[in-house]
């Protein structure tokens, strides 16, 4: 029963999984590896998983757990700002409908420059970043999905978004 269960669930959640794995490590090899290694940790705890309770949730927990435990291994990975976001939005799909090539010169240098932003902030704060503005989750969603007091999310999140702000801040004109 756990093995068709188990294939049912990879099917329904593997292109969120994945997107969401990708967000975090930047590149297909890493976002596989850590897709896989979320299935695995989901396979182990279908027997804790409460069937009273979303599954999503759960899910996202244990994928943004693989997510942290893998970039605390390794150096700062790079997040790549044209995936789409949680309305299905990309870059790619602003540009595409741009027929002004300066500006879509400029949306493609933006977000190359936030990409390398992203990629120098400590790895809680692009957590907290993507969990905020790809995943579109509440501060208080974000809080019970790292296990954070509401207070420490707000603050971090402010001091995230700072800390982008300075780093985009040699690049743009923008006041301290």
């Amino acid at each position: 029963m756990h093995e068709e269960a188990y294939q049912e669930l990879m099917h329904r959640y593997e292109g969120y999984v994945y997107r969401l794995c990708y967000n975090f490590a930047g590149n297909r090899e890493d976002a596989l590896d850590l897709a896989q290694e979320t299935f695995i940790r989901v396979f182990k705890g279908l027997d804790t998983y409460q069937l009273n309770r979303a599954f999503k949730p759960w899910l996202r927990r244990i994928t943004v757990n693989t997510c942290i435990s893998f970039l605390e291994k390794r150096t700062p990975p790079a997040l790549y700002i044209d995936q789409p976001s949680a309305d299905g939005t990309t870059l790619g799909d602003i540009l595409a409908s741009s027929r002004d090539p300066a500006q879509e010169f400029e949306w493609k240098e933006t977000g190359r420059i936030m990409k390398e932003a992203l990629n120098r902030l400590s790895h809680i704060y692009r957590l907290l970043i993507i969990l905020r503005h790809q995943e579109d989750l509440s501060y208080q969603e974000i809080a019970d999905e790292t296990n954070m007091p509401l207070g420490t999310v707000k603050t971090y999140l402010f001091r995230a978004r700072a800390a982008l702000r300075k780093e985009m801040s040699g690049y743009y004109a923008w006041g301290e």
